[in-house]
């Protein structure tokens, strides 16, 4: 081998070994100005900030959370993919369900329903505020409240949700509901506790996990079999890139199967064909991910608690099932939180989203190299150049 081979194989190895350190620079850079600054520290302190529109940014150096002032709606993403370019979630909340559960199974299905309203028919407003041991920001949260009949009808631009018609958003009016949702400095252990103890136990990451408290309250049951259900739509191709390049999926995580879907199927366009969520047995949390269709890794989640609590009047306290439906309607999966008959009473139930943190993309470019494969493919193309180079001598 001459010189001159070696000397140009030699500055191919440079050029791989820079585009590597690239990767990792950019993996840790800060993110866009559109951005709240993250803090320091894995996870960070949680920060917050809000535009004059109302539009309510949350994060930490591993989560960027953008929540829409006018309807439970949250775009998530790692702080360090500027803006989502690669992978970019959203989850809206688009409607209340009133139905009668014929099928025994606690779950939602088309077929069983018997009244909605759609959420983008009413008035909402978007508090936030912080919690401060000291100087430290322990937590962020952000709270959508329910108001009256939006002044000049729904929504403009609001998610399809999917459901038959246009809905009752007058029998539904006078139903309290908040969705108060929160982001943790560190994790925290949480339970499900009614009168008779503890049913459930769970954990929500610290910084990277946005648990929601959903409150309903005042809900107009026509019967007292009936059961109710909140809508939530979810989206895993909000990526500001190039979808050709990064592409996303849904895939449940279920007792006796993993289905996996994307939002432009549709499952839905027959009268419905909602599949009921099959619950693990060894734990209370229950997962839809959010997977990179080309590495097959899960990058978010939404989870929830398969059980609720409901508060009766008087203040006694019952911990409920929460059973999950869900199908693909061409713009999104339709997940139905379904809970049983709470009249007179007021229901809390505990979903949440989020980031897996190690999950996160290594670069903005569509094309890089995994740093202990590029260190590998350096070393040894280097060493059998060189060897060569000897032999030849």
């Amino acid at each position: 081998m001459n010189s001159k081979t070696v000397s140009l194989a030699l500055l191919t190895l440079m050029a791989l070994a820079s585009l590597m350190i690239d990767v990792v620079s950019a993996q840790n850079s800060s993110p866009g100005q559109q951005n709240p600054d993250p803090g320091s520290g894995p996870g960070g302190q949680p920060q917050q900030r809000r535009d004059q529109d109302g539009t309510t940014w949350v994060s930490t150096d591993i989560i960027t959370v953008m929540a829409n002032s006018q309807l439970p709606m949250v775009y998530f993403w790692f702080t360090t993919d500027n803006n989502g370019t690669q992978a970019k979630f959203r989850v809206s909340y688009l409607a209340l369900v009133e139905f009668e559960d014929s099928s025994g199974d606690g779950a939602y299905q088309t077929s069983e329903l018997l009244y909605f309203a759609p959420l983008a028919a009413y008035e909402w407003t978007l508090t936030t505020g912080t919690v401060k041991v000291g100087d430290t920001t322990t937590e962020v949260w952000l709270k959508y409240t329910k108001g009256g009949l939006r002044v000049g009808g729904q929504m403009l631009g609001s998610p399809p949700n999917g459901m038959p018609g246009s809905g009752s958003a007058e029998r539904f009016e006078g139903v309290t509901l908040q969705i108060w949702a929160h982001l943790y400095l560190s994790s925290q252990i949480s339970s499900v506790t009614d009168d008779h103890g503890v049913k459930a136990n769970y954990t929500v990451a610290g910084g990277s996990e946005l648990k929601m408290d959903i409150e309903i309250g005042n809900f107009p049951f026509s019967s007292s079999t009936s059961s109710a259900a909140i809508q939530a739509i979810l989206r895993e191709n909000d990526a500001t890139g190039d979808h050709n390049l990064y592409r996303h999926r849904f895939q449940t995580q279920e007792r006796t199967r993993n289905v996996s879907m994307t939002s432009d199927m549709n499952w839905n366009q027959y009268g419905g064909n909602e599949s009921s969520f099959e619950n693990l047995n060894d734990t209370s949390v229950q997962c839809i991910n959010f997977m990179d269709d080309v590495s097959d890794i899960a990058q978010g989640f939404f989870k929830w608690v398969d059980k609720a609590v409901i508060t009766w009047l008087g203040g006694a306290t019952d911990a409920v099932n929460a059973t999950v439906s869900y199908v693909p309607i061409g713009t999104g999966l339709a997940v139905y939180l379904a809970y049983p008959n709470f009249d007179n009473g007021t229901l809390v139930h505990d979903p949440s989203i989020g980031l897996y943190p190690d999950a996160a993309p290594l670069s903005n470019q569509p094309f890089y190299i995994p740093l202990g494969i590029g260190v590998v493919a350096v070393v040894a193309i280097a060493a059998v150049l060189l060897r060569r180079r000897h032999v030849g001598k």
